[in-house]
This record gives structure tokens, sequence and C-alpha cells, in this order.
């Protein structure tokens, strides 16, 4: 019998390529593909059977004790919605131990409090037990009465609790023979592809490639092609930023604000494609009619190259020392 990954779907990745390579596909199976079971199986109870897992046994011993086939584990698994089986697998009670001392550090402590069961004089359960409750928690009767922290909650300490927790994961279902077959099939139609245009004869799904493709690399995609502006005053309230990306082949200007003395810039580029190259913006600032909205000393000059009342869409240089770095 075929194991999990089989019945999934392939897919076409492309690799690493070089500005004068074309473009590379890689044909992988496709993981993210997942089948998921109902919430609602143990009401269907002539079409599973309940079983408690014992200690030391897996979903592949399982697999041959029910199935007589190791590599059908995965059906065990999705059936009971077992995702990490190091997690969700019962542990031994030596693993259990070692689990909790690693976790909590003292099996002893109080995880948390749960209630008391609390009856009414005619024997009728008032409160049942297994509540969880705070360590104020009182139970007040109706004509009442309130009983104190011992008759009320009871604490469950780290041990008790995750050994409450382990012994659920004990209780699993098995499929039938008959169910098996069953699901099976349905899983290896649904973790299929649907139809579409980007599968091939074989049922690959290939996603071409855009040309863009080519000129973005690990760097390009953290920083950008973009202009780096980099400013110093002599006097006070320099700042630095950049336009963020650039549709041209070169960088725009940036603008610097500050209380006197000369400031000097020094541009870094880096390379950007577009269709056409268009002229950056003038470096050169003109004075703005109206003062600019962000709050410096003096009105904050445009990167426009004709004067604009509106503020420029660029962002505005803050006064503080620092600057920030826009772009992205």
């Amino acid at each position: 019998m075929a194991g999990y990954f089989s019945y999934f779907p392939k897919v076409y990745v492309g690799e690493g390529i070089s500005d004068d390579e074309n473009f590379k596909y890689r044909l992988v199976k496709n993981i993210f593909r997942r089948v998921k079971s109902r919430e609602d199986l143990a009401q269907y109870s002539t079409l599973f059977e309940a079983y408690s897992i014992r200690d030391g046994e897996t979903p592949e011993s399982l697999a041959r004790k029910f199935f007589s086939e190791g590599t059908l584990d995965w059906v065990i698994l999705l059936i009971n919605n077992v995702i990490d089986p190091y997690d969700d697998w019962p542990k031994r009670d030596n693993d259990l131990f070692e689990f909790i001392l690693e976790k909590y550090g003292d099996t002893d402590a109080v995880h948390h409090y749960e209630t008391q069961e609390a009856r009414l004089s005619d024997g009728s359960v008032y409160v049942p037990e297994g509540i969880e409750v705070n360590v104020d928690y009182r139970t007040i009767l109706p004509d009442g009465t309130t009983l104190g922290p011992e008759d009320s909650r009871i604490p469950i300490t780290n041990y008790e609790h995750e050994q409450f927790v382990n012994e659920k994961k004990r209780q699993i279902l098995i499929p039938t023979p008959t169910m098996l077959d069953k699901i099976i099939e349905e899983f290896e139609t649904l973790v299929r592809y649907l139809p579409h245009p980007e599968l091939d004869k074989k049922g690959n799904k290939k996603t071409p490639l855009n040309i863009a493709a080519k000129f973005l690399d690990n760097i390009a995609s953290a920083q950008g092609s973009i202009s780096v502006i980099e400013f110093s005053a002599a006097g006070t309230g320099a700042t630095s930023f950049d336009y963020g990306p650039s549709s041209s082949g070169g960088a725009t200007a940036g603008v610097v604000t500050g209380s006197g003395g000369t400031a000097v810039a020094s541009t870094t580029t880096t390379t950007t494609t577009s269709a056409a190259s268009s002229p950056s913006p003038s470096p050169s600032p003109s004075p703005s009619p109206s003062p600019s909205p962000s709050p410096s000393p003096s009105p904050s000059p445009s990167p426009s190259p004709s004067p604009s009342p509106s503020p420029s869409p660029s962002p505005s240089p803050s006064p503080s020392p620092g600057g920030y770095g826009g772009g992205y």
C-alpha cells in the first residue's frame, strides 16, 4: 500500500537563476495540501472502533495490527486529527514525568483548582465536580450557606493535570476495513488539484515565473531598490532620509532642513528596472509659498521643481536629529 505523500500532487517551483539564465523549475511534492477529518466521527460507532493506546504502541504498530500494513499509519493519525505525533500521541509514564519536570520544574505544585461536588438535602447534585475555578471560589447553597475552601474546591497539581491530558490522548478511533478503503479513496480525491489552466497533462501545476523575479534576490526583497541619502550639517536640525523606490534608473535627491550651516550630501544609488526612464526631480529645493505642515523652525523646502502649497508626496523631514528611513 502506498505511503502518505504518494497521494499528494506535484508542483513546479522556480529555482534561483543568474541574470543571463533562463527560468528553471523543479518538480516537487506539494506538501502544503491537507485534508482534515470531521469532528463528529465518534458518533458513527458502526464505522469506527474505539481503542485505548497502550504504552509502547505507535501509529505504525497499530496500522500493522489492524490493517496489516504499516504504511497506513497516516490513516490513524488523520482520523484522530493528530498533527504532531510527538506531542499529540500519549507518552510513557517515565517520559511523562520527565516532560512535566522540564515544563514546570515542580510536579507537585498547584496547576489550578476544580470544584468539589456539592449536593442538596434531597441528594441532587447542585454543583458538579471538575469545573475549573480560581483559588478564591466558594460554593454558596440555595439557603445562603457558604461552604469552606476545602468543601468548595480542590487543588490539581501539575502532574495530575498533565496525566489527565495524557490519558485523553489514549482514546482514539480505528476505522473498520470497509471504511478504510473509502477513506483512502476520498483522501486521494480531496488532496488532488481541481481543474485549472496551470495544470499540465500529467496533473502537475506550473505557475510561470514573472520577469521581475530575475531581478529580485534576498537583498532586494529585504531592502528594495532604493536610493539612500546621508546628510551631515554644520548647523543643527539636520535629517537624513530617502524617497523610497524610484521608477527611474537613478535616485532623486533628498531634502535637508537646518538652522544655519552648510549641508553636504552623499548619495548611494542602486539600479531599478522600469519600462522607460524618467528624469528625477531637481535636487535643488525651491521655497514653498506657505509653511510645510511638518513642525520645523522654518518652512520646509519642497522637492518639486515648482512651488506647491500642498505637502510633497515624499516623507516630510523631521526637525529632530537622526532622521528616518522612509522607503518600505
